[in-house]
C-alpha cells in the first residue's frame, strides 16, 4: 500500500521528480474521455483543505472509493498542478458513509442512493464482506427480490472481475480505449478470449480493424504466419470491401493485392492465404470473384427464391372485374389513378414479382393504395413492411394499411441473432409489399424471401436513383437492371406535385440540371439557397434558421420539423459541430440529464441510434428524444415514437445528438423543413444522388446554405462508386 506524500514533498522544488504514492479519495469525476479510460478528476487527500486534481486512466471510476495513485506532480500550463497517475490500487471504503457513497455513485446497474442508503443500514460496516461472501443474505434487504438480487450480483461480480483483466491487458500494451471496450465485450472472460484467439475482437468490437488486433496478437506471441492471423486477415479484407464499399464480392486479382496489403506479404502469400481461406470455408471463389460466406449465400438465395416464385402457379386475374373493382376504390378514396398507374396495380396484383419505381410527385403510394385495398376486397392476406420505423409509419398513415419493419416483420430474435420467420416458418401472406427498396441490402433481401409463402405475390417500391443501402449491394437497381421482372417506372408528376418546386426541382436535380429557387417564403416559395460569402459563419446562419427565423416565419418546431443534412461529419460545415451549435441555440436551457466524457444529454434532446440494438428493438438511424435519467436503475430513458428504451452508462454511445445528421442517416425519412450545407469542404461526397436524395426528403422547405459552384459541382457528377457484385447475373441465370 501506497503513503500520503508529506507536504514538503509535494511542494518542494524537485516535487516533479521520481514516482511517489498519494492516498486519496475521489470525490468527483470532472471530465471523462469518449471510449477511454482517462478521467480528470478531483481527490481530497488527508490534511489538505481543498481538493486537489489528479489525471490518468482509471476504469470505473467512482465518488467516495479510496485510492492509492502511483505517479508524479506536474504543472500544467493552463491548468495547474496536477498529480499524473500511471497505475493505482483500489482501497474499498471502511465507515458506513463512504460505503454508502461507494454503493449508490451508479457503480452497480440497478442499485441507486436509496437502495445503497437500506443495504448500510442493514449491515453497517460488514456491508462489503457481505457483498462479497454472502450476498444472497441482500434479500433481507427492503426492496430487494430475487431478481433485484440477481442483478445486482451480476453486476458486482464484473466490478471485482474488472481490475484483473484490465492488468493483464495493460501489461501487453493495450490503450485504455480499446482495454474499456474488450473487458465491456467480454467480461471476465476477456484474458480467455484474448488467448484463444485475439482477432476476434476485429468481429465482436466495432471499431477494432486487423491492425489493432494484430498489434494485440503479436504481443500475445502469434507469429505472423499463424493461421488465425492468416484466416482473419482474409475476412477482414472481404467484410472491409463489403462495409467501406458496399461490395458483395471483389474480383479476385483486386482482392489478391488487397489482402498481401493487410497482410503485409508478397502476392504469392496472398494467394497462398486465400486457398486456405477457401479450403477453411472462411471465403468462397464464384466466377473470378472471392466472397464472404454469407454474401455468396445472400445472392444465391435471391436468385434461388425468385427462380422457385417464377416456376409457381399464377392464376390468371379478371382484369376486367378488377377494374370495375378499381374504379370503386377510386371513388371511395376520392383519387384519380392514370393509365401508368392502373397497370401497375394489374401487374402488382397479377405476381410473381413486380416493382414499382419513379421520383417524387409519381404517384408511387397512391398506386400502392390501390394495390393494397384491391388486395383487401378480393380476402388476401396482407405484409407490408420497410427497412426504418418511420418509413413503415409514413406508410401505415398515408395507406390505412399496417406496416412494420422488416425486422419485426421478419420476428427478429436477439437472443440468438436470427429471423425467426424463415423457410420453415413462412409468412402467411398473399401479398408482401417492401416500401424503400433502395435501402435493402441483399442479406436483408435474402432473408425477406426466404420467409416468403409459396403463391405469395412480391411488389417491391421504391426510387432507383436515390442512395444504395448501406450495406452491400445494390437489390433494387439489379432487380430492374437484370430485365427479367415485371417494372412500372412512373415518370409523369402529377399537377399537385407539379406545383412544389421541391418536387420539379429533385426532378430537374436527377435529369443533371440544377435547381430553380425561389425568392421569398411569403410567396409560397419552397426551396432556396443562401450563398455564403468567404467571412461568414456558416454554423452561425444553420442556427439562425433553425432556432429562429424559420420557426418565426413558419410557425414550426426547431426540433421536429426541420432536419438538418450534411455530407460529412469533422468539418465546420459537418454533423458533428453542428449538433454542437444546434444543441446550445435549441435546448441549450433544457437540464443537463447525462453526461459522460465531453458528451452531455439534455431533456428534449434529439438523438439517433448509430448501430442495431436488437435488445432494445432499436435500430441503426432510429431518432428518439431525450426523456430522463434513473438514478435509481442507472438507465438513461430515450422516447422512440413512443416507445421508452433505457441505456446503461456504457451504452450511451450508441447515441449521438441529431439535430444534424448525414444525409445517408436520413435515408427512408421524410422531413417538413430539410436544411442542407453544400460546401467545397465536402467536394470528396458531392454526388447528384447524394443531394437528390436529400432534397427527397423534404416534405415543405428545402434550403442550401453555402456555395453555388459546390451545388453545381455535385449536380454535375453522375459517377458512382462501383459496386461488385454478381447478383443480376445470377438472377438471368436462374430465370432463363
Amino acid at each position: 500500500m501506497g503513503k500520503k506524500i508529506p507536504d514538503h514533498d509535494r511542494r518542494g522544488g524537485d516535487e516533479t521528480q521520481g514516482e511517489q504514492s498519494l492516498e486519496a479519495v475521489l470525490e468527483r469525476v470532472i471530465w471523462s474521455a469518449p471510449d477511454s479510460a482517462f478521467v480528470v478528476c478531483s481527490i481530497k487527500v488527508e490534511g489538505e483543505l481543498f481538493p486537489l486534481t489528479a489525471v490518468g486512466e482509471m476504469v470505473s471510476p467512482s465518488p467516495g472509493d479510496r485510492y492509492v495513485l502511483h505517479g508524479r506532480w506536474d504543472e500544467h500550463p493552463r491548468y495547474g498542478r496536477q498529480f499524473q497517475f500511471s497505475s493505482y490500487d483500489v482501497q474499498y471504503p471502511v465507515t458506513p458513509e463512504g460505503i454508502e457513497r461507494y454503493l449508490g455513485s451508479g457503480l452497480i446497474r440497478g442499485l441507486g442512493k436509496g437502495t445503497a442508503r437500506r443495504i448500510v443500514d442493514r449491515f453497517g460496516t460488514r456491508t462489503l464482506d457481505v457483498m462479497n461472501n454472502e450476498i444472497e443474505r441482500l434479500l433481507e434487504v427492503e426492496g430487494i427480490g430475487e431478481k433485484k438480487l440477481d442483478a445486482i450480483q451480476h453486476e458486482w461480480e464484473k466490478q471485482r472481475g474488472v481490475q484483473t483483466v484490465m492488468l493483464f491487458l495493460k501489461a501487453h500494451n493495450i490503450s485504455s480505449a480499446w482495454a474499456v471496450r474488450i473487458y465491456r465485450a467480454y467480461g471476465n472472460e476477456a484474458i480467455t478470449v484474448m488467448h484463444d484467439n485475439p482477432y476476434r475482437l476485429i468481429d465482436d468490437i466495432e471499431g477494432i480493424g486487423f491492425m489493432t488486433a494484430d498489434s494485440i496478437a503479436r504481443s500475445l506471441g502469434i507469429a505472423a504466419g499463424d493461421a488465425r492471423r492468416v484466416l482473419a486477415g482474409m475476412s477482414y479484407a472481404l467484410k472491409e470491401a463489403a462495409r467501406r464499399y458496399g461490395h458483395t464480392c471483389v474480383p479476385e486479382s483486386e482482392f489478391l493485392r488487397h489482402a498481401a496489403t493487410v497482410l503485409e506479404v508478397e502476392l504469392d502469400e496472398a494467394y497462398a492465404a486465400l486457398r486456405l481461406a477457401i479450403e477453411s470455408g472462411r471465403a468462397f471463389l464464384y466466377d473470378d470473384h472471392v466472397y464472404l460466406p454469407e454474401l455468396m449465400h445472400a445472392e444465391e438465395a435471391i436468385a434461388d427464391s425468385l427462380r422457385t416464385a417464377f416456376r409457381e402457379e399464377w392464376d390468371d386475374l379478371d382484369h376486367l372485374g378488377l377494374d370495375r373493382r378499381l374504379a370503386d376504390v377510386e371513388a371511395a378514396r376520392g383519387i384519380r389513378l392514370n393509365a401508368q398507374q392502373v397497370e401497375a396495380v394489374h401487374k402488382c396484383l397479377s405476381g410473381p414479382v413486380c416493382i414499382l419505381t419513379g421520383g417524387p410527385g409519381t404517384g408511387k403510394t397512391t398506386t400502392l393504395t390501390g394495390v393494397l385495398d384491391l388486395a383487401r376486397q378480393l380476402e388476401w392476406s396482407i405484409a407490408i413492411c420497410a427497412p426504418t420505423g418511420r418509413a413503415a409509419k409514413r406508410i401505415t398513415e398515408v395507406t390505412g394499411h399496417d406496416a412494420k419493419t422488416i425486422h419485426r416483420l421478419l420476428e427478429f430474435d436477439p437472443s440468438v441473432m436470427a429471423f425467426q420467420r424463415n423457410e420453415d416458418n413462412v409468412l402467411e401472406a398473399d401479398i408482401l409489399v417492401v416500401d424503400e427498396m433502395s435501402m435493402v441490402d441483399v442479406s436483408l433481401m435474402a432473408a425477406l424471401l426466404r420467409a416468403r409463402r409459396p403463391g405469395c405475390r412480391l411488389v417491391l417500391v421504391g426510387d432507383a436513383d436515390q442512395l444504395p443501402s448501406v450495406g452491400p449491394g445494390t437489390v433494387l437497381r439489379d432487380l430492374i437492371s437484370c430485365g427479367e421482372f415485371d417494372t412500372v417506372v412512373l415518370r409523369l408528376v402529377f399537377r399537385q406535385a407539379a406545383h412544389s418546386s421541391i418536387v420539379s426541382n429533385a426532378h430537374r436535380m436527377r435529369q443533371g440540371y440544377m435547381p430553380v429557387f425561389d425568392t421569398r417564403i411569403v410567396d409560397g416559395g419552397e426551396t432556396f439557397f443562401r450563398e455564403v460569402g468567404p467571412e461568414e459563419n456558416l454554423g452561425a446562419l444553420v442556427r439562425d434558421l433553425v432556432a429562429t427565423r424559420l420557426p418565426q416565419e413558419l410557425g414550426c418546431d426547431p426540433m421536429r420539423d426541420i432536419q438538418v443534412l450534411s455530407p460529412m461529419y469533422d468539418t465546420p460545415a459537418g454533423v458533428t459541430h453542428l449538433n454542437h451549435v444546434l444543441q446550445q441555440a435549441v435546448n441549450g436551457s433544457a437540464r443537463v440529464v447525462f453526461q459522460r466524457g465531453d458528451r452531455s444529454f439534455r431533456a428534449g434532446d434529439k438523438v439517433m441510434q448509430t448501430r442495431n440494438d436488437y435488445g432494445k428493438d432499436v435500430y441503426n438511424g432510429d431518432i428518439g428524444y431525450v426523456q430522463r435519467y434513473d438514478e435509481e436503475e442507472n438507465l438513461l430513458f430515450i422516447d422512440f415514437d413512443g416507445r421508452a428504451a433505457g441505456y446503461a452508462p456504457e451504452e450511451t454511445d450508441e447515441l449521438v445528438l441529431a439535430y444534424a445528421i448525414t444525409v445517408h442517416k436520413s435515408q427512408g425519412n421524410e422531413y417538413e423543413i430539410v436544411i442542407v450545407p453544400v460546401v467545397m469542404q465536402h467536394r470528396v461526397m458531392l454526388r447528384r444522388n447524394l443531394m437528390y436524395t436529400a432534397m427527397t426528403r423534404a416534405k415543405r422547405m428545402m434550403v442550401f446554405l453555402g456555395q453555388r459552384s459546390a451545388l453545381a459541382m455535385a449536380v454535375e457528377n453522375s459517377r458512382e462508386q462501383r459496386r461488385f457484385g454478381l447478383l443480376p447475373q445470377r438472377l438471368q441465370e436462374a430465370l432463363r
